[in-house]
């Protein structure tokens, strides 16, 4: 197969119309290729690079694909994509604006949630911790818990 990469590569070029992601379709293509059950029949009687070409046209032609989904339909530049993944942690933020929703709220449902969160108890388990009636504890809880919902 090493001895058809670069007309293969040169197909992923024309196809993806000289794109950046040309490569990347190369490879994904060579990994699908691979990974195919059949794919010894298929160099067995000389067709690899045509079944190759065929799957590098389907997966940049067809939005359903793993492919386009992967790398077509990504917001971001490629080289940048990861860099971004990585800057950005959307639960650092929520976990941050959680934290000032709570501080707002009564110490009594504040420190109740919190000891509920940070123990990972139970409603009924809080409840016989703290000496509280379960229902108070879940009616808490619960308050709490849509509250941060609706304002995060």
């Amino acid at each position: 197969m090493h001895d058809h990469y670069l007309p293969l590569k040169e197909a992923s070029i024309r196809i993806s119309g000289n794109s950046d992601l040309a490569e990347e379709l190369l490879h994904y293509t060579l990994d699908a290729f691979l990974a195919n059950p059949k794919m010894e029949e298929v160099l067995d009687c000389g067709a690899g690079r045509w079944f190759c070409i065929k799957i590098m046209t389907n997966s940049w032609k067809s939005v359903t694909s793993p492919f386009y989904h992967t790398y077509r339909n990504n917001p971001f530049p490629l080289h940048e994509a990861h860099e971004a993944v990585e800057e950005e942690d959307p639960t650092e933020e929520l976990a941050a604006r959680a934290k000032t929703l709570l501080a707002s709220l009564p110490w009594y449902d504040r420190k109740l949630f919190e000891t509920f969160v940070d123990e990972g108890h139970t409603i009924s388990s809080l409840a016989r911790s703290v000496g509280i009636p379960r229902t108070s504890v879940s009616l808490t809880i619960n308050r709490v818990r849509r509250y941060l919902k609706k304002n995060i």
